[in-house]
């Protein structure tokens, strides 16, 4: 999925993608994390669909104990958790602040008691994603906060899974915009219970 990348990231895509079967691109003039995700699950014919942040922050070591319980029909969602026993994580004191002030407003406000919102890397069965994906207003960063809330208050069957992380410093998000974004997110998902 290529979403309003301004380098040969949507072309190089084009080019597996003709050359290797299962394997599809998908172009979107928008940037938007959520959407990206949105359009990728709905278009996908796969039981069970995925994603992981593009600069591999999480091990891909982790991706076969993420699906193997969608696949055998034990869970609906599955999460990547930086909070959980076992996981590794390297990170920067600021963001890892912030991630952690988030998550207990997050709690406070939402009642939600799944350890990491924000974590890139979930997967879905399809079916569950397709469901639920109309019900997800958000298109960006909040995107995951929302889908994993609207979820566990729908009761779908949820599991998290400890991961190893490392931070990329070169990221391109903006922490702060992010941070109020989402904020203004959890009200307005506060707002629908």
């Amino acid at each position: 999925m290529d979403n309003a990348s301004t380098d040969d990231t949507f072309a190089i895509v084009s080019d597996l993608a003709a050359s290797t079967p299962g394997i599809a691109a998908l172009h979107l003039d928008r940037k938007g994390r959520g959407g990206a995700i949105r359009r990728a699950w709905s278009s996908s014919d796969a039981t069970v669909v995925a994603y992981m942040d593009v600069d591999l922050s999480t091990d891909l070591a982790a991706l076969a104990p993420l699906v193997e319980p969608l696949l055998r029909d034990e869970y609906d969602l599955a999460v990547g958790s930086r909070r959980l026993p076992g996981s590794q994580v390297s990170r920067g004191t600021r963001r890892e602040v912030i991630s952690r002030g988030y998550l207990a407003i997050a709690h406070l406000a939402l009642g939600t008691r799944i350890t990491d919102l924000q974590c890139g890397f979930k997967a879905m069965r399809t079916k569950a994603a397709r469901d639920l994906l109309p019900d997800v207003v958000d298109d960006e960063w909040f995107f995951d906060t929302e889908l994993l809330v609207l979820a566990e208050r729908r009761g779908l069957r949820i599991t998290e899974v400890p991961v190893t992380w490392v931070d990329d410093p070169d990221t391109r998000v903006r922490i702060m915009r992010t941070a109020w974004k989402d904020l203004r997110g959890v009200a307005r998902l506060r707002g629908r219970r």
